[in-house]
């Protein structure tokens, strides 16, 4: 059993693991203590908005005030034009301002706080003692406030930017698909592991998903000449092209070849897969570190030897006896392969890139 000084070294270690949440959790309680006298709407912004990255609290603030916005005037408006003081009235009032809020928001994320903030000017007992107009400037007054709030906390207390996402990001993505690699590379020459093909699949897709999304917070902050850092889009590109290319291996390695194919090929796919899954890792690391891009020379070597063995096969007639189809899949692994090492070296002079402009956070 753990001692209570082992536990303790767990917990921080721990803690190490997770700098990212602790800076927002700092900057959250911050925002807290410095919105407290405007009023629990300027507070209630200051949370939300205060984002893991300056780029991600950028757009919360343009999202919750758009939106914010939109609610508080619509919602003013019918306020004016329909008498809520009764249940009837109320929910005729609700409905009028429900309905085209839900619509809109479904239509643009920006406005999804428009329904919620029309139905608290309804509701609101302040609202029903100050005038529609009066209540709807204070609040949009508010809001600003907690917006102004959170941004500067952002900036200002450990700040975090989004590219050092983006490229943490990408490193363990890169990761992953160098696992994914070894796994599909294997189904050829032996039982693929459907399952374990199919999890990866879905992490990596939804490690793309994530990616774009820190992309975006990284492409506001560059759009406010808050970084210098490049421009995160051909990373999220490349990135999905080289899973494109694993996943068109996948699909080619459904069944093991057939002999003499499959004993023939093992070695060389295994050299390919080694060396492939130690590219991916150590460009992670580049990206990650900010440091020059790993060298493919490795990778390279395997995939001639793979191409010679290939070569050999069709001299000796080794794909004779075969169907048409599995010789189809022999030629589909060898353009995927190809293809793959192309976007690889793509995604490295991307990590050339990142390493050539300094990591700054706070």
């Amino acid at each position: 059993m753990a001692t209570l000084a082992e536990r303790w070294k767990s917990g921080i270690a721990w803690l190490g693991t997770r700098r990212a949440e602790m800076r927002l959790a700092v900057r959250v309680a911050v925002a807290r203590l410095l919105a407290l006298p405007q009023g629990y709407w300027a507070v209630f912004t200051a949370v939300i908005v205060t984002q893991a990255s300056i780029g991600g609290s950028l757009k919360a603030t343009v999202d919750r005030f758009i939106g914010t916005l939109g609610g508080a005037i619509y919602g003013g408006l019918v306020a004016m034009a329909i008498a809520h003081e009764g249940p009837a009235g109320l929910g005729i009032a609700l409905v009028v301002a429900l309905l085209p809020l839900g619509f809109v928001s479904a239509i643009d994320a920006r406005f999804r706080v428009a329904p919620v903030t029309a139905v608290i000017v309804l509701l609101s007992p302040v609202g029903h003692q100050a005038s529609p107009i009066d209540f709807t400037i204070d609040r949009i007054i508010e809001i600003s406030i907690g917006s102004i709030v959170a941004l500067a906390v952002s900036l200002v207390i450990l700040p975090a930017r989004a590219h050092s996402a983006l490229t943490e990001t990408t490193a363990a993505f890169l990761r992953q698909l160098g696992d994914f690699l070894v796994l599909v590379l294997a189904s050829f020459t032996s039982e693929p592991d459907k399952a374990a093909v199919l999890k990866l699949q879905i992490a990596t897709r939804r490690a793309i998903t994530k990616l774009d999304g820190i992309a975006e917070e990284a492409r506001r902050e560059r759009a406010s000449h808050l970084s210098d850092d490049p421009d995160p889009d051909p990373v999220v590109r490349t990135s999905t092209r080289v899973r494109n290319d694993i996943i068109m291996l996948a699909r080619a390695g459904m069944a093991p070849l057939p002999a003499p194919a499959d004993a023939k090929l093992a070695a060389p796919l295994g050299e390919v897969a080694n060396a492939g899954r130690a590219f991916l890792a150590a460009l992670g690391t580049s990206f990650a570190e900010r440091t020059p891009p790993p060298s493919l020379e490795a990778f390279d070597a395997a995939l001639r030897a793979y191409h010679a063995e290939i070569a050999t096969l069709r001299r000796d007639g080794a794909f004779r006896p075969l169907k048409g189809d599995v010789v189809g899949r022999v030629f589909a692994l060898g353009f995927a392969l190809d293809q793959l090492r192309q976007n690889a070296s793509d995604l490295a002079d991307r990590a050339s890139e990142f390493a050539r402009v300094p990591a700054v956070d706070g």
